[in-house]
């Protein structure tokens, strides 16, 4: 399976998720998942699915950060994550390692902003609430930003295994460029 082979399977296996009852984040981080794991570019367990039902509507129904934008760094990391952050010796590199110049933040920060862009905002609330909670209208809504969310982190995941994490930050809380 080739690389926008992967990237339209994790974006139909989203949607396909969301309808049949799974959160926006599970939708999400399982599509990516099953993905990831038939290429056999993870090994991270399915159990780790279970990590992503509490984010259901913003986190716990609170309209906080959209959990297809979790689930969607949650497949990031499926690949891009640290197994064992303490592998580098120092707190400085173990820093630098996510946010210095060749950082793995550059994936998650990028994969945000090329969502935002997509969707309007990151937040639950503001992509939910102009339509009843309940309406067709948000539910496939919803469903159009997790299949966006899945692919979205598809083609970063993809970007940071060619071309590694030196990519320039949108905005961020570091200051960084």
């Amino acid at each position: 399976m080739n690389k926008q082979e992967m990237i339209e399977k994790a974006h139909a296996r989203a949607r396909e998720n969301h309808a049949n009852g799974l959160n926006c984040g599970e939708s999400t981080f399982r599509a990516i998942l099953e993905t990831l794991r038939e290429a056999e570019m993870t090994d991270c367990p399915m159990e780790a699915l279970s990590l992503a039902t509490g984010f259901g509507g913003g986190i716990g129904s609170t309209g906080n950060t959209c959990c297809a934008f979790i689930g969607g760094s949650m497949g990031i990391s499926a690949v891009h994550g640290r197994k064992d952050p303490y592998e580098l010796p120092t707190p400085e590199e173990r820093k630098s390692q996510l946010g210095g110049d060749n950082g793995r933040y550059r994936l998650y920060n990028n994969f945000v902003f090329a969502l935002k862009e997509k969707t309007g905002s990151t937040n639950c609330a503001e992509l939910t609430c102009p339509h009843d909670y309940y309406s067709d209208e948000r539910i496939l809504s919803c469903r159009n930003i997790i299949g966006e969310a899945a692919a979205i982190a598809m083609e970063w995941i993809f970007t940071g295994l060619e071309k590694g994490y030196a990519h320039p930050f949108n905005y961020n809380i570091m200051g960084k460029k």
